[in-house]
């Protein structure tokens, strides 16, 4: 009797630890960390002030190079110059193509780092759901185990069933205890991702998930490629790329265009006539086979490689669509069936099992393996619904947009 005291103390003071940290937490929203962590996370913000560093650079490519002025001493002599040079007309508008392409680059670079992040808290959102369900359950296994601890007690009291079943009662009572203990720890680690996704604190404490949204919209696979080719950031940021690509072939090709140069001078002497002069260049590419030809060949073979990565990168991109696909419809199809059939046979089970081993039908080993089966069948319920909300943020990252506001 001083166990069961014992066990019933540690029990009270851990059921009330539990419940009154659970009421006491503010719940916890996914919309709010989505916006938390957009507004937050470092990884965003420095793909976001790259991009705005790109985009300063494309007004400094427009302009040609600054004038050069000089002045020159000789005896009695002074000479004044300005020089300026001036590249071929069509190169200045390449170059700034090239950087209004790498700013569209680096745009799609910050989106495709927003979506990624966004869609690690989802993840981890349904992670914490799940934590908080499997500690959830199995509070109800250590409630339920009692209960069991206090009939077999009773039962061999009377001497109905052998002490052994006291014995494996309280075994298995000490067990869910301790397995909620490991949950809790598991939970802060979770907590601690999420907090330090949103740039926060590792040991902040976070409210309870308000639960899981698992009515997904259903769309066809061939929309949700066409989707994923036309707005996937990071298909976007590789389309980029090869534009890119293209353009550095125009450039090594303007190569062999000349850049010209106007200069003027003038020549004063001490109590003498001054001189004026005004002089036109242009540069030769006189050297083009062994400098722009090799330059132009080298830009080519950078054009394909661009072409095979984004190629390599639209077929990754659609085997992830497919594999979110695969997994949404699966962890449905098993959430369906855990709700629908499993559970309430489980449960039902289970109170048959319990009403049958206190009138000594069954023997106790055969009431713990229900009590088992039900505890296993809602946490696979509470996991297939986790794993239905991962393969959708899956599902939404592979295409690029929240198929929810599409």
């Amino acid at each position: 009797m001083k166990n069961v005291k014992w066990i019933n103390s540690f029990l009270c003071v851990l059921l009330s630890f539990y419940f009154a940290f659970a009421e006491t937490s503010s719940a916890l929203s996914l919309s709010e960390l989505i916006e938390d962590a957009k507004l937050n996370n470092p990884e965003i913000l420095a793909a976001e002030a790259r991009w705005e560093a790109a985009q300063s650079r494309v007004s400094s490519v427009r302009h040609i190079m600054d004038p050069l002025v000089g002045i020159e001493f000789a005896n009695s002599m002074r000479m004044y110059s300005v020089s300026q040079q001036f590249p071929f007309p069509t190169k200045l508008g390449t170059l700034s193509k090239f950087a209004r392409t790498e700013v569209e680059e680096y745009e799609n670079e910050y989106r495709q780092k927003e979506q990624e992040i966004i869609s690690k808290v989802k993840k981890n959102y349904a992670q914490l759901f799940l934590i908080y369900k499997r500690i959830e359950t199995k509070e109800e296994s250590v409630v339920f185990l009692t209960q069991l601890f206090h009939i077999a007690s009773l039962q061999y009291a009377i001497g109905k069933v052998p002490q052994a079943d006291v014995l494996r009662a309280q075994i298995e009572l000490a067990k869910a205890e301790n397995d909620v203990l490991t949950l809790i720890d598991e939970k802060t680690v979770i907590e601690t991702k999420l907090n330090l996704l949103l740039n926060r604190s590792p040991d902040e404490k976070l409210g309870v998930p308000v639960g899981l949204d698992t009515l997904f919209p259903v769309v066809k696979i061939e929309d949700l490629y066409a989707l994923a080719r036309e707005h996937r950031p990071a298909l976007m940021a590789m389309r980029m790329q090869l534009n890119k690509a293209g353009v550095m072939l125009s450039i090594a090709k303007q190569k062999y265009l000349p850049d010209f140069m106007f200069k003027f001078t003038q020549q004063e002497m001490n109590n003498g006539p001054s001189d004026q002069k005004f002089m036109f260049g242009l540069t030769v590419p006189l050297w083009f086979w062994g400098k722009q030809n090799e330059m132009v060949r080298e830009m080519n073979a950078n054009l394909k490689m661009a072409e095979a990565h984004y190629q390599h990168m639209e077929n990754l991109i659609l085997l992830a669509v497919k594999e979110a696909v695969v997994t949404l419809d699966k962890s449905r199809r098993t959430a369906l069936l855990y709700q629908n059939s499993i559970l309430p046979q489980a449960e039902a089970n289970l109170n048959s099992a319990l009403t049958a081993y206190e009138s000594n039908r069954i023997d106790f080993l055969s009431l713990l393996e229900s009590e088992k089966v039900l505890i296993q069948s809602e946490l696979d319920y509470y996991r297939a619904q986790a794993e239905l909300s991962v393969a959708f943020a899956d599902l939404e990252e592979a295409v690029g947009i929240d198929l929810n506001e599409r």
